[in-house]
């Protein structure tokens, strides 16, 4: 798999982004707080055998520029990603979530479903269920263990059930843009933009979502326990649910095969939904569908 990464105008922004795969259609895949778009580089290869896959740096996150905490909310989120898209000259594609990104890939959903082919969210944020305790302890880092590279260390701690995945190589990677790219103070800025109001002014519409939904939740996921993925699905009756045995937070890191298998499963039913979709549409489908 040939990896590009590079930054791109959005909007007034510039946001880094990897991307694999140059044919079918495009993939977002959205971080969560407090990672970075590395996350994903275990799902990348497999996903850009069929699609294009871009994983971008959400504004203020890896390497993505620097921003306000007002333009880092999930509502503000989502616009820079149509705009990425816009500059790269996607029009739509599936959106896929972790974290945030799950956040990020519901307001989407309801507030742009033209340019959304389907969503998958992954142990993502909802309801009231944000930001935890770890991460809002950035905003005031008095004590060390709230510094914000500590915070990404602990944070990934907790959040990953198989420990033997979590080596000191991926540690480091993780943190090495906040300590080479931009000072550490810049999850301490994105802490600010994390209100739970977000996810919750969309929650009473998320049985309107209309586009192909897949929840992926984690057994054992100690950040955001699995019961917000039931809820979540209960309040999206349309959607698909699963939870991931033996996977914590970071189902990427957990089990990457299980999770790709997941996602591969995902894309291949919103594609047979586009396609019974564009049947039920044409107007040979009205001419037999009239009584004889």
């Amino acid at each position: 798999m040939e990896l590009q990464a590079s930054p791109a105008p959005a909007g007034t922004y510039q946001l880094f982004y990897r991307q694999a795969g140059n044919g079918g259609p495009a993939v977002v895949l959205m971080h969560g707080n407090p990672t970075h778009s590395l996350l994903w580089e275990p799902i990348m290869p497999a996903l850009a055998a069929q699609y294009t896959v871009i994983a971008p740096d959400l504004l203020g996150y890896g390497q993505s520029q620097l921003a306000p905490p007002e333009d880092l909310t999930l509502p503000r989120q989502a616009e820079h990603m149509l705009a990425l898209l816009d500059s790269l000259g996607i029009q739509q594609a599936h959106f896929i979530g972790h974290d945030l990104g799950g956040g990020i890939a519901q307001i989407l959903a309801l507030a742009h479903p033209e340019r959304v082919l389907s969503i998958a969210i992954i142990d993502g944020v909802c309801f009231s269920n944000w930001p935890v305790p770890l991460a809002t302890g950035m905003r005031w880092p008095i004590a060390p263990e709230f510094e914000p590279t500590a915070v990404i260390q602990e944070m990934l701690r907790i959040g990953v059930h198989n420990q033997s995945m979590l080596t000191p190589d991926l540690i480091a990677a993780m943190v090495e843009p906040y300590v080479t790219v931009k000072e550490p103070s810049a999850l301490q800025a994105a802490a600010f933009a994390l209100e739970h109001h977000q996810t919750e002014e969309v929650s009473p519409r998320m049985g309107s979502v209309t586009v192909p939904t897949t929840i992926l939740w984690g057994q054992h996921d100690r950040h955001l326990p699995p019961y917000w993925g039931l809820r979540l699905h209960q309040a999206m009756p349309q959607s698909y649910f699963q939870v991931l045995p033996e996977c914590g937070h970071f189902v990427m890191i957990d089990n990457p095969l299980m999770l790709t298998e997941q996602l591969l499963q995902h894309l291949q039913r919103a594609a047979m939904a586009q396609t019974l979709a564009a049947v039920q549409q044409s107007p040979r489908a009205d001419a037999l569908l009239q009584p004889q």
